[in-house]
C-alpha cells in the first residue's frame, strides 16, 4: 500500500514540475489557475481513491495472498501424496517382481523334483518288469527242464522195457516178480 502511496506522490510532484515547464514556453498566457485547481482536484481524487479502495484492495490482496498459498501448501501436499504414492506402487512393483522370481524357481525346483520322481519310478518299474521277466523266465526253464527229464524217464524206461524185452526170458521174468515181491514183504 505503501508503493500506491508513493506512486501517486512521485506522479503529482512529475506534474507539478511539468506544469512550471509548460508556463514558462512562450505561449502560454501566464499562469493559469485551472490547471491549478485540476491538478487538486486530480489529487483530491486519487487520495479519495486511495481511501475508499485501500480496505477492499487490501483485504483483496491479502485474500489473494492466502489463496495462492493455500493452493501452493495443497499443490505441495499433493506431489508429497503423489512422490508417496508413486514410491508405494514402485515398492509393491518391486515386491512383486520378487515374488514372480520365487514363484519361478519354485516351479523350476517342483518341475525337476517332479522328472526325478518320475524318472525314479520309470526304473522302479523297469526294475520291477525286469525281475518278474527273470522269474518267470527262470520259473520257464525249469518247466522245461522238468519235461525233458520227464521225456527222458519216460524214454529210459521205453528204452529199457525195449531191452529187457529181448534180454530177459519168461523163466528170468518170473523169478524176477518173485524177489521184487519178496523185497516188499520185507520192508512191510
Amino acid at each position: 500500500m505503501k508503493k500506491i502511496a508513493r506512486g501517486v506522490g512521485f506522479g503529482i510532484a512529475v506534474q507539478f514540475l511539468m506544469e512550471g515547464d509548460l508556463l514558462a514556453s512562450g505561449g502560454g498566457g501566464g499562469f493559469s489557475g485551472e490547471v491549478v485547481w485540476q491538478m487538486v482536484a486530480f489529487g483530491l481524487l486519487l487520495f479519495l481513491l486511495v481511501k475508499m479502495l485501500r480496505k477492499p484492495l487490501s483485504a483483496y490482496l491479502t485474500k489473494r495472498r492466502q489463496e495462492i498459498g493455500s493452493a501452493l501448501e495443497q499443490a505441495s501436499q499433493k506431489e508429497a501424496e503423489a512422490r508417496k504414492l508413486f514410491q508405494d506402487w514402485e515398492g509393491k512393483i518391486e515386491s512383486l517382481s520378487r515374488e514372480i522370481q520365487d514363484l519361478h524357481e519354485i516351479i523350476r525346483r517342483e518341475g525337476e523334483e517332479e522328472r526325478r520322481r518320475i524318472v525314479d519310478r520309470a526304473r522302479e518299474e523297469a526294475e520291477k518288469v525286469q525281475r518278474q521277466a527273470q522269474v518267470i523266465a527262470e520259473q520257464e526253464v525249469k518247466k522245461a527242464r522238468l519235461a525233458l527229464k520227464k521225456e527222458m524217464v519216460n524214454l529210459s524206461v521205453e528204452l529199457a522195457e525195449r531191452l529187457l524185452k529181448e534180454v530177459i526170458q519168461p523163466q528170468d521174468q518170473e523169478r524176477l516178480v518173485r524177489e521184487y515181491i519178496g523185497k516188499m514183504r520185507e520192508i512191510r
